[in-house]
């Protein structure tokens, strides 16, 4: 079941890739998408608020901007991100791993970037 109005995204902060260097979306005109979310309200919130915090630790002002889609069911978890795999999405995924892994210990977690 989709969550709806959960979170209110200003930014998305995903990198677009120009001549001269990386450029956020919303900097050159486009709309940043609300991340898509669905499981039970609660849990999906809880869930976005560490990610928010361990995110933005990780150098973003926002870390909840990264999200860009997560599903909870039971005994699964699935993340987009919407960072490039080669612009710190690496690291960024893993700290989102690391972060839902202690949060949900016997889950199956998927952290993926979004295109």
């Amino acid at each position: 079941m989709p969550v709806e109005g959960a979170v209110k995204v200003a930014s998305c902060h995903a990198c677009l890739q120009s001549p001269e260097g990386p450029s956020c979306r919303s900097a050159v005109g486009q709309a940043c998408e609300a991340p898509v979310l669905s499981g039970p309200h609660d849990e999906v919130q809880r869930l976005l608020d560490a990610l928010s915090l361990s995110l933005a630790s990780e150098g973003g002002s926002s870390g909840i901007g990264l999200v860009r889609g997560l599903r909870v069911e039971p005994g699964e978890v699935e993340l987009a991100l919407a960072v490039d795999p080669h612009c710190r999405g690496a690291a960024l995924a893993d700290t989102a791993f690391q972060t839902l892994r202690a949060l949900l210990p016997d889950t199956d977690i998927y952290v993926t970037h979004a295109a």
